[in-house]
Order: C-alpha cells, then sequence, then structure tokens
C-alpha cells in the first residue's frame, strides 16, 4: 500500500496479512484518502510474474 506521495505505508508477503488502515510499527493511523494497492505473484504452472495496481478509499 502507498500513499499519495508514492511511500510505501504497508507490504506483506503473507496473504493472510491484511492493512489495517494504519502504518509503522505501532500501526498509527492513515488519513482518510486514496491509497494505491499494488499485488505481485508469480503463476506457479508457468512461473510468470503478474502485477495488478489498484486503489482503496480510506474513509473514517
Amino acid at each position: 500500500i502507498y500513499n499519495r506521495w508514492g511511500e510505501l505505508i504497508f507490504e506483506s508477503r503473507d496473504q493472510a496479512i491484511g492493512w489495517d488502515g494504519g502504518y509503522g510499527p505501532n500501526s498509527v493511523n492513515c488519513q482518510s484518502g486514496t491509497y494505491t494497492w499494488v499485488l505481485n505473484f508469480q503463476v506457479l504452472q508457468t512461473q510468470e510474474d503478474k502485477e495488478f495496481v489498484g486503489h482503496v478509499n480510506l474513509i473514517k
């Protein structure tokens, strides 16, 4: 998850761990706004790398 300035505020390599709307080791609450998500993965059968990008609106 990236903020509007392109700073990485959340990253996980475990699909069971999701973003809670915070950043940093203490999970400080982020401001309301639009955040960009990037999903990178590799298809096991073909070893092809895939990337999907989208936006999420955080409303508090």
